[in-house]
C-alpha cells in the first residue's frame, strides 16, 4: 500500500491509486498507458507493477462486451479470478478454479469426467457453459460442452479467468445458456523467458510444464508444454449396477489413471496474430460407461484449434478483426460395457463381455469478422458477421456384439457400415450480431444487442438482451439485465443409433432459456467491497431422456429457478485478504413443480489469503454445499452436504527465480460422494479424500 502510494505521490497527475479496481474514470486503455509509463521506472519501483497489474486484471473483463470494460460497467453478473489468485489457492486445474465461482458446483460422473452445476441446473457435458481460450470456443459438438476435454486444462498459462453468469447468446450464440467462461492465456507482456514447473503427489502423480515468452523485434513468441500423469484416486465401489449378479466386478476398485499432454503456442507480428493448441489425454473410466465396473475401457481424444486473426485500427473510432480458424476433435474410446461372464436379459452369455471401439472426426472451419465503432462520445457499437462448417465423419465402430440383436460374438466385428453408432452429419451456421453500449449521462449506460443463428437443420434462433447500470451514489451501481438464449441439440443428442442405452432424436428442437437479474454492488471503502444480485431463469424445450427402451432425447417441459448470489470481499495489501461467496438457488421442474435433482439449494465459499513479509504465503479455501436433493422417484436420502478444506503454503524469494508450492486439498480427510442417478449405483460415486502435492518452480 504505501509503496502505490509513494508512485502516486511521484506522478501527482497519474490515475492510478490504490482503488484503481473500483474506478469509474479512467478507461482500460489509458489504465495500460500509465501501467506502460510505470515499467520505466527505477527498479524500486517496479516493484509494484504486478500488484497494479493484478488490480487491473480483476477489475476488468472483456467477454461481457468483446472488448475490455470494467466490471462494474459490465451488462453482465462478473466475476474474474487472476492468475495470482489461481496460484495462492494451489488449483491445479480449470475446474479447480471453478469451484469457487459463485452459482457453480462440481460433481463427477461414472466415467470420471466433472461436471458443471450453473445456478441449480445440472446437464450432460456441461452443455450450458460456453467455454472459451482466448475468446475462441471449445465446445465440442458431440456432446456440446467442454468439460470432457478441458476440466483439467492446466492453469500455468492462465492469465485470467473471466466468467460471466446469465445468457450470452446474444454476443456468443449456441451453448452459452447459462453462462461464458473465457480463459484469458498468459503473452510476452506477463513472461519474459522461461518458467519451468515439476510436482509431484498421490497417487504417484508427476506433472511438468514449460512455460515461454519472448520478444523478437515486433514478433512476439509465447505458449507453453504441459505433460501430466497419474493413477488417479481409487475408491471401494460397494455395487455397481450388475450387483449382485455373479458377472459383476462388485465390490471393486474405481480407476481414474490420466495421462495428457498439452501444448499451447501463440505467435504475433504487428497486426497479425496466430494461435495453435493441441492436447492429447489417453485415461480409465472411473466406474464405467452404463455404471458397470470394468477393467478394460480406454478413453481417447484428442483436440487441436488453430486461429489466425488480423486486427485493424481506421482511425481511433474503427477497429475490425476478421479472423479464420479450424478445430478438429477426434473421438477413439475403447469401451467394455459389460465385464467378463455377463449374462444379458434374455438368459444369453457374453464369455468376453460386450465390448466395442469407437472413432470419428469432427471438424469446424469458421470466419468470424468482429468491427468496433465509437459512433460518438459515450456511444459505442459493436456488429460482427460469423459462419461456421462442421462436419463429423471418418466414422467406425467395432463390436463382440451385434448392436441390433445384442447376440454375442466370438470376435470384435465392423459395423460402420451396416450398424453404425452414430452418421455422418454436417452443420452450417450463419449469424449476424450487433450491440450498442450508451453512456446515457455520467451516471448511466445502456447497452442493447441481439444476435440471429442461423441453422441448416432447426431454423434460425433470435437472441436480445438489455442491460441498464446506473451509479446511483459514489462507489455504488445497481446494474438491470434482460437477455434470451439457446442451446442447440448436440450431435450426440440427434444423431446416436444401434445402441442399447438410449438414441438420438433428428427432430429435436433447441433449448431455450429468459433471464432476468438486478445486481447491486458496493465498495465501502479502498478495502471492502461487496455485491449481491437476484436472477429468474425460465427454461422451454428442455432435452431430456425419456423412459422408452432404448430412452431417446426428447424436448419436454420446462425449468423455473430463481436465486440470490452474494459476494464480499476485503483486500488489505501485500497478499493478505479474505473472501466469501453464498448462492441460493430455488430450482423446479415447470410441469410438476418437482425440484432439479443434484445439485444443492445452499452453498459457498469462504477463503482466506496471508503473505508473511516477502517469502511466504499461505491459504485455505473452504468449499461449502448443502445437501443436494435426488430426481423424482428416488427414494434414496439426499447427498448430505460437506465442508471442504484446502491448505496452500508458498515459499518464495528464499533463492532467486525459485518458488516452492505445496497444497493439501480435502485437509480433514472428508468422506463424501457425487450423485449417481436412480437404479444405476445405490452407494452413489465417492470422492477423493485427502491428498496433497508439491511443486518446485524456476524462472529464467
Amino acid at each position: 500500500m504505501q509503496k502505490i502510494f509513494f508512485v502516486v505521490s511521484i506522478f501527482t497527475n497519474s490515475f492510478l491509486n490504490i482503488s484503481l479496481a473500483f474506478s469509474e474514470e479512467v478507461s482500460p486503455e489509458e489504465v495500460q498507458d500509465e501501467i506502460q509509463t510505470i515499467s520505466i521506472l527505477p527498479n524500486k519501483t517496479n516493484k509494484i507493477l504486478e500488484e497494479i497489474k493484478w488490480l487491473q486484471a480483476e477489475a476488468v473483463i472483456t467477454i461481457a462486451t468483446k472488448h475490455k470494460t470494467f466490471i462494474s460497467k459490465a451488462p453482465g453478473i462478473a466475476t474474474v479470478i487472476t492468475s495470482r489468485q489461481i496460484k495462492q489457492m494451489g488449483s491445479r486445474t480449470l475446474i479447480d478454479v471453478l469451484k469457487i465461482v459463485p452459482g457453480f458446483s462440481i460433481s463427477m460422473d461414472e466415467t470420471g469426467e466433472s461436471e458443471i452445476a450453473v445456478r441449480g441446473v445440472l446437464d450432460d457435458a456441461s452443455q450450458k457453459i460456453n467455454v472459451l481460450i482466448d475468446g475462441h470456443s471449445i465446445n465440442d459438438v458431440w456432446r456440446g460442452g467442454a468439460m470432457w476435454n478441458f476440466n483439467d486444462l492446466p492453469v500455468e498459462n492462465i492469465k485470467k479467468i473471466e466468467v460471466i453468469r446469465g445468457p450470452g447468446s446474444a454476443l456468443y450464440g449456441q451453448n452459452a445458456f447459462l453462462a461464458v467462461v473465457n480463459i484469458v492465456t498468459k503473452d510476452t507482456e506477463d513472461i519474459d523467458g522461461f518458467q519451468v514447473t515439476t510436482s509431484g503427489g498421490s497417487f504417484s502423480t508427476q506433472n511438468y510444464n514449460l512455460l515461454f515468452g519472448r520478444e523478437y523485434g515486433d514478433l512476439k513468441v509465447s505458449g507453453f508444454l504441459d505433460y501430466f500423469d497419474t493413477q488417479g484416486f481409487s475408491k471401494k465401489i460397494e455395487q455397481d449396477i450388475l450387483f449382485p449378479n455373479s458377472f459383476s466386478k462388485s465390490p471393486g476398485q474405481s480407476q481414474n489413471r490420466k495421462e495428457k499432454t498439452d501444448l499451447n503456442l501463440k505467435l504475433s507480428y504487428k497486426n497479425l496474430e496466430a494461435r495453435v493448441k493441441y492436447m492429447k489425454k489417453r485415461r480409465k473410466d472411473y466406474i464405467g460407461v452404463n455404471n458397470a465396473l470394468n477393467d478394460e475401457s480406454v478413453l481417447r481424444d484428442t483436440y487441436i484449434f488453430s486461429e489466425l486473426t488480423y486486427k485493424l485500427s481506421l482511425g481511433e473510432r474503427l477497429h475490425i478483426a476478421p479472423k479464420v480458424y479450424y478445430d478438429q476433435y477426434n473421438y477413439d474410446p475403447f469401451f467394455e460395457q459389460r465385464p467378463d461372464g455377463f449374462v444379458d436379459r434374455v438368459g444369453r452369455l457374453h464369455p468376453d463381455g460386450m465390448k466395442g471401439r469407437l472413432r470419428f472426426k469432427q471438424r469446424t472451419i469458421g470466419f468470424d469478422n468482429q468491427v468496433n465503432y465509437k459512433a460518438f462520445e459515450g456511444n459505442e457499437l459493436t456488429f460482427g458477421f460469423q459462419y461456421e462448417w462442421i462436419h463429423q465423419g471418418d466414422i467406425h465402430y467395432g463390436a463382440n456384439f451385434n448392436p441390433a440383436t445384442f447376440a454375442p460374438l466370438p470376435l470384435v466385428t465392423d459395423f460402420s457400415a451396416d450398424l453404425p453408432f452414430t452418421r455422418r452429419a454436417t452443420r452450417q451456421i450463419w449469424a449476424l450480431y450487433l450491440q450498442d453500449e450508451w453512456n446515457i449521462t455520467k451516471d448511466i449506460d445502456l447497452t442493447v444487442g441481439v444476435r440471429h443463428d442461423q441453422f441448416t437443420r432447426f431454423g434460425g434462433t433470435t437472441n436480445p438482451r438489455v442491460g441498464l447500470i446506473w451509479r446511483f451514489i459514489e462507489d455504488a451501481h445497481l446494474k438491470l439485465l434482460f437477455a434470451t438464449a439457446f442451446k442447440a441439440p448436440s450431435f450426440q443428442e440427434l444423431f446416436l443409433m444401434n445402441n442399447s442405452v438410449k438414441v438420438g432424436n433428428p427432430d429435436l428442437d433447441p433449448e431455450k432459456i429468459n433471464t432476468f437479474e438486478v445486481g447491486v454492488g458496493y465498495n465501502v471503502n479502498s478495502y471492502l467491497r461487496a455485491s449481491i444480485n437476484y436472477f429468474f431463469n425460465r427454461i422451454r424445450d428442455k432435452i431430456i431422456v425419456d423412459t422408452g427402451n432404448p430412452r431417446q432425447f426428447q424436448n419436454s417441459g420446462g425449468a423455473r429457478i430463481q436465486g440470490i448470489e452474494a459476494e464480499l470481499k476485503a483486500d488489505f495489501g501485500k497478499d493478505n485478504y479474505i473472501f466469501a461467496n453464498y448462492t441460493f438457488q430455488d430450482a423446479e421442474e415447470t410441469r410438476n413443480r418437482n425440484r432439479l435433482p443434484d445439485v444443492p439449494v445452499h452453498s459457498g465459499n469462504i477463503g482466506i489469503n496471508i503473505g508473511f513479509r516477502k517469502y511466504i504465503n499461505a491459504n485455505m479455501n473452504t468449499f461449502i454445499s448443502g445437501p443436494r436433493p435426488r430426481e423424482d422417484g428416488d427414494t434414496r436420502r439426499d447427498i448430505p452436504g460437506q465442508a471442504l478444506v484446502n491448505l496452500t503454503l508458498i515459499g518464495k524469494n528464499i533463492v532467486n527465480n525459485v518458488e516452492v508450492r505445496g497444497s493439501v486439498f480435502n485437509l480433514f480427510d472428508k468422506s463424501y460422494d457425487d450423485p449417481a442417478p436412480k437404479n444405476t449405483v445405490p452407494t452413489d460415486y465417492p470422492q477423493q479424500g485427502r491428498s496433497f502435492i508439491i511443486e518446485l518452480r524456476y524462472e529464467f
